[in-house]
């Protein structure tokens, strides 16, 4: 409206005494209140950066990153292209401006605000954190990820795992009982192909199953479970489903993961007799005294779907884990000719009962470059807390998404000198001193390799509590392995495989073993 129409502007003083008006003075009012708030909830929500002059915010273009920040696009790479969370941080450029940014930047994954993290450094204390299988519990039942960080029974629970498989004087215990039942399956591998991610699973299953004082499943080893049409698909594909769920945030996975609870309990009931006479270290037996329930045919039949989950976890943790990072280390091995003579060297000339061995560095750097949990992992914040940045520091809301990018945080060039090269230079230039053993690189106080915890925090109290057990079985199966016979490979592939939650090779390859002797003597003639 202009001064000169047959109407009056809002400031002359006979429209403001008219109702009219007054009127419009009322909706003038309510409509810069109302643009006020929408100022404040809905522009800082999707248009401005949530930490401006702290944290650098990473927001892709168009309209659609505008309004959905990286959600459809994340789901579109995850779970339609099937890359890794971590390369599609790489990929988007999320990676390249936390890096340019002391390790830390910002996105969003649709409305919710994400940190993401390229070091290991920790950054708070774990009680501001939701537990770190928060919304997962339908996954894993009563399981101590799923509990809060001062929760006594999470403790009692994860003691219970770490008495036995972090003890260093029961798993340096178990080095005999190890190297024979490897050599019984080794024994009958030889002079045949094997598709090397089948022969490990296999080889670690097996040795796991029977070694006595960890799971004792010796009536019927979970080897037959992998080839049983019934329990086969949970036995080989449990993590790969959680992994889906809970790194791809892809909820309709969830649906395939009851097949757990009647495996655990062909697993109890076909091995009844064998449990019922393990010793205390049984991991299974010892989930049974945390319940505070004795071994029974009863107990066992009595136990719901929740607990069934639950010690399902404890059972295929013991094993998965461990035979991926041990494809890993096999396949770096035999894709590397200077370290595999090396490997053969310090296992032939039995070097690798030092405190540290050549074969432990090279399990370690396994670990580290190929790893055996996804390549990203985020956890909730469920208070807000104060993150120190440069000479500055900012709030981080409840709710905020962290992210941990583990596989580039392994890879960081500031701890390792060749971070991109499998070498074991790598885990060397981290220790602190010629008395360093695995239980001291794996200790919770130490953050340079992130293959065992899902966020780092401060005294790393969920770190796996497994830890010390996987790497050194690993060990011990490496000396088996190359100590007794001639390895050779063909068609590995150390890229990362696509529609894989987990970190796999694109293509494991093929493994074929001759018994040292028997080459030697082939030779002779």
């Amino acid at each position: 409206m202009t001064s000169g129409s047959n109407s009056v502007t809002p400031s002359s003083g006979r429209f403001r005494s008219s109702r009219r008006g007054r009127l419009f003075q009322a909706w003038a009012r309510v409509h810069a209140w109302g643009m006020q708030r929408l100022r404040r909830l809905w522009l800082p929500s999707y248009l401005l950066p949530p930490f401006p002059g702290v944290v650098a915010h990473h927001r892709p273009p168009g309209l659609a990153g505008l309004v959905f920040g990286h959600g459809k696009a994340f789901s579109r790479a995850t779970l339609v292209r099937g890359v890794s969370a971590s390369t599609y941080f790489r990929d988007s450029g999320i990676q390249a401006c936390a890096r340019d940014n002391a390790g830390i930047c910002s996105f969003r994954l649709g409305t919710r605000i994400a940190l993401y993290q390229i070091d290991n450094r920790p950054l708070l204390p774990d009680e501001y954190l939701a537990p770190s299988l928060d919304a997962n519990q339908q996954l894993f039942g009563e399981f101590m990820g799923s509990r809060p960080h001062g929760d006594p029974v999470r403790r009692d629970k994860r003691l219970a795992v770490e008495a036995t498989l972090g003890s260093a004087r029961f798993v340096d215990g178990l080095g005999a009982a190890i190297r024979s039942h490897a050599r019984d399956f080794l024994a009958r591998a030889t002079a045949r192909d094997l598709p090397l991610d089948e022969f490990c699973l296999h080889l670690v299953t097996h040795v796991d199953s029977l070694v006595p004082g960890v799971l004792d499943l010796g009536q019927r080893p979970l080897t037959q479970f992998l080839s049983s049409p019934e329990h086969g698909h949970v036995v080989r594909a449990f993590f790969e489903i959680a992994s889906d769920v809970i790194t791809n945030v892809n909820p309709d996975a969830v649906r395939n993961f009851d097949a757990i609870v009647p495996f655990v309990r062909a697993v109890l009931e076909d091995n009844f007799e064998c449990l019922a006479n393990a010793s205390e270290t049984n991991l299974i037996r010892r989930q049974f005294a945390v319940w505070h329930r004795p071994f029974s045919r009863a107990a066992v039949a009595a136990l719901d779907a929740a607990s069934l989950k639950e010690l399902g976890t404890v059972i295929v943790a013991t094993y998965d884990t461990t035979y991926l990072s041990l494809q890993w280390a096999i396949a770096y091995i035999e894709s590397n000719p200077v370290i595999k003579r090396a490997v053969i060297c310090a296992a032939r000339n039995h070097t690798t009962d030092a405190a540290l061995s050549l074969l432990d560095l090279v399990v370690l750097e396994a670990v580290r470059l190929g790893g055996s949990n996804p390549t990203a992992l985020w956890r909730r914040s469920i208070r807000p807390f104060k993150l120190p940045h440069g000479e500055r520091e900012v709030v981080v809301p409840s709710g905020t998404m962290l992210w941990l990018d583990r596989r580039a945080a392994n890879q960081d060039p500031q701890v390792f000198p060749r971070p991109c090269v499998f070498t074991p230079d790598n885990i060397r230039a981290i220790l602190r001193s010629d008395k360093e053993t695995v239980s001291s690189i794996l200790s919770r106080g130490r953050y340079e390799i992130n293959s065992f915890s899902m966020v780092n925090t401060e005294r790393n109290p969920r770190k796996c509590p497994g830890r010390l057990f996987s790497v050194r079985m690993q060990s011990t199966l490496l000396a088996e392995l190359y100590g007794r016979h001639d390895v050779t490979s063909h068609g590995i592939d150390l890229r990362l495989r696509r529609h894989s939650a987990m970190p796999r090779p694109a293509r494991p390859g093929v493994i074929r073993l001759i018994p040292q002797a028997v080459h030697l003597a082939g030779a002779g003639q």
